[in-house]
């Protein structure tokens, strides 16, 4: 049992490392890709200069504090901004449209009316679409 133990603990740590391992290689990697593009299109473009490696590896990160914040999306308070379509079913609904006064307002009539309504008008569709010349 120790054995087993320690040899799931050493594979852990091995694919710890080597996930670090190959996002330090992806970082590099990206750097270079970042230099080349801006070296082949910049200086000729808006008359700038060439950049180091460096530079744009520092380039990458700048812009991915400025505008990626590190998986933090402005805006969404830690909620998902995809929500649940109505017609995905009776209890689901879209609510990030409404005034948060009004919410619980629109979770009650979807709940007691919304669905119904909803089914019907995906019968009247159907029905249109079966039968278009009539």
């Amino acid at each position: 049992m120790e054995k087993l133990h320690g040899r799931k603990l050493f594979k852990i740590a091995g694919m710890v490392f080597a996930g670090i391992g190959f996002a330090v290689l992806f970082a590099f990697a990206f750097g270079l890709v970042v230099q080349h593009l801006w070296n082949y299109l910049i200086p000729d473009l808006f008359g700038l200069k060439a950049i180091t490696y460096w530079q744009a590896f520092a380039l990458v990160i700048l812009l991915k504090i400025l505008f990626g914040a590190f998986g933090s999306h402005f805006g969404h308070h830690g909620r998902s901004r995809w929500r649940t379509w109505p017609h995905q079913g009776c209890n689901e609904y879209r609510d990030w449209n409404i005034p948060r006064e009004n919410k619980q307002y629109y979770k009650d009539f979807w709940r007691d009316e919304g669905c119904k309504a909803f089914e019907e008008y995906v019968k009247r569709v159907e029905s249109a679409v079966k039968s278009p010349g009539e």
